[in-house]
């Protein structure tokens, strides 16, 4: 019988002795929150000590893909390449004149971009943007074509036999860049989402006209053409960026 209490107190002071040690007052439980705690902040901190960040980002230049570097607390430099393709897009039933015509349009681009942005206030992540942007390769063409058949007095001219003007404009050289914005290159988090609209400062497009069939005599107009495309300086610049602090 003293045998069994014996066995019975043990059992009781070796629980007594467990909740002692995993109570939040004990000093197990208080080893282990120090030590979740001290980690998280030398998390927090190494992650606040990161200057670099990578991003994609989707916009008028296309889709892109960015480095940045943090150069201080409120500079920080980026590189980024944008391209983006569209081929034989098809518009129909659009009036010139009186005129129904097909147009057939293609757009690429592909740009380098060089500079930087500026953060002038510390609690907010309004931005100035600005640098120079390669465009190496900015076209956009489209191919007219008429839907209906041509009538010259008695003489009826099918559609297929009338022809098609092909316009040809192209960007090209550097073109400084300024633009507003939110959010940060390098974000203050690990991800982070920002905003950006500005425009480039381009010279205006080499433009080339070509017509053929019956419509061969409007290439006499590309003089004239080039000069209605001379005002076509500023590319627009927005996009939506998504980064990821290395």
């Amino acid at each position: 019988m003293k045998k069994n209490y014996f066995s019975m107190l043990v059992a009781f002071f070796t629980l007594l002795t467990t909740q002692a040690q995993t109570a939040p007052g004990s000093t197990a439980f208080t080893d282990t929150a120090v030590t979740t705690t001290s980690y998280n902040s030398v998390f927090t901190k190494d992650l606040s000590n990161r200057k670099n960040a990578i991003a994609v980002s989707f916009g008028s230049p296309g889709i892109g893909f960015e480095f940045a570097r943090k150069l201080g607390n409120k500079l920080t430099a980026r590189v980024a390449y944008h391209m983006f393709s569209l081929k034989d897009y098809e518009a129909k039933d659009v009036n010139i004149g009186a005129d129904d015509v097909t147009i057939l349009g293609s757009l690429e681009t592909q740009v380098w971009d060089f500079g930087g942005e500026y953060t002038p206030f510390t609690k907010s992540s309004f931005k100035l943007t600005f640098g120079v942007g390669l465009l190496s390769n900015v076209n956009l063409n489209a191919k007219v074509t008429y839907q209906e058949d041509v009538t010259y007095g008695a003489v009826t001219v099918t559609a297929e036999n009338v022809g098609h003007v092909l316009i040809d404009s192209k960007w090209s050289g550097a073109a400084p860049f300024l633009g507003i914005g939110f959010g940060r290159a390098v974000p203050k988090n690990r991800i982070g989402l920002s905003f950006e609209f500005g425009t480039y400062f381009a010279s205006s497009p080499k433009v080339t006209l070509d017509a053929t069939k019956l419509l061969a005599p409007t290439k006499d107009q590309e003089a004239n053409l080039q000069d209605a495309f001379e005002s076509l300086k500023f590319i627009p610049r927005a996009q939506i960026k998504l980064a990821i602090k290395l």
